[in-house]
């Protein structure tokens, strides 16, 4: 199973070293889950990164978030979307999270906003959507 990480479990992670997100990048950096990457998550992921007031809140400097982005694109997987499937869910900044995931099925979607994903019009048996704790629960060890 391959695994995209959505930018607001990414955003937990780096909040704080507790709880399950952080627990979930752990696993990532230590080559225990293979994640999923394309340009554009990871363009989503500087940008919500390097808004002031999230970046404050961040355990880490700039420079070490740029590092970090840098060595999960090193460990991911890139994905190539030759399909996209508009308009499925209500909030368009979600459809490119599912258009990976469905490009690199089998997929699970790591998230908190598991609602509004599942709300979409079209189905993906496929992709999977799971919360970081869920996750945790599900691995071996």
């Amino acid at each position: 199973m391959r695994y995209l990480i959505d930018t607001n479990v990414l955003v937990s992670a780096l909040r704080s070293r507790r709880g399950a997100s952080h627990a979930v990048l752990r696993r990532v950096i230590l080559g225990e889950l293979s994640i999923v990457m394309h340009p554009k998550l990871l363009w989503e992921y500087r940008d919500v990164l390097g808004r002031q007031e999230i970046a404050a809140a961040l355990t880490l400097s700039p420079q070490e978030v740029e590092s970090l982005l840098a060595y999960l694109v090193h460990k991911a997987s890139e994905v190539n979307i030759r399909y996209l499937w508009r308009p499925n869910l209500r909030d368009e900044g979600d459809n490119f999270v599912i258009e990976i995931a469905v490009a690199a099925a089998p997929c699970t979607v790591v998230t908190y906003n598991t609602r509004d994903f599942s709300a979409g019009e079209l189905r993906f048996p496929d992709v999977i959507l799971m919360t970081p704790k869920t996750l945790l629960q599900r691995l071996p060890g």
